[in-house]
């Protein structure tokens, strides 16, 4: 098995007057961000991050593991909709 491993990590948090929000990381190694985008299903919302804005995931083992096809749906959705723009 390679070190080039990647995971897929998630963090949620409620956002006023939109509903809770979830932010999904691709992760290569311990900690190295390679992707991310944020989801808020109350409003239909996704936002991807081809160049995520941080490059290290701060506390790691404080986040849930979400499936590889999860991430990829909705980024294959968000690319989509920013296509469409």
């Amino acid at each position: 098995m390679s070190d080039t491993t990647r995971k897929y990590l998630e963090t949620s948090q409620i956002i006023p007057s939109k509903g809770m929000s979830y932010t999904m990381y691709e992760i290569e190694g311990q900690d190295t961000i390679l992707r991310m985008l944020t989801f808020i299903p109350d409003n239909d919302e996704i936002h991807i991050y081809p160049k995520p804005p941080v490059k290290k995931l701060y506390k790691p083992e404080l986040c849930k593991k979400v499936e590889e096809n999860e991430f990829l749906g909705l980024w294959t959705m968000g690319e989509e909709r920013k296509a469409g723009k």
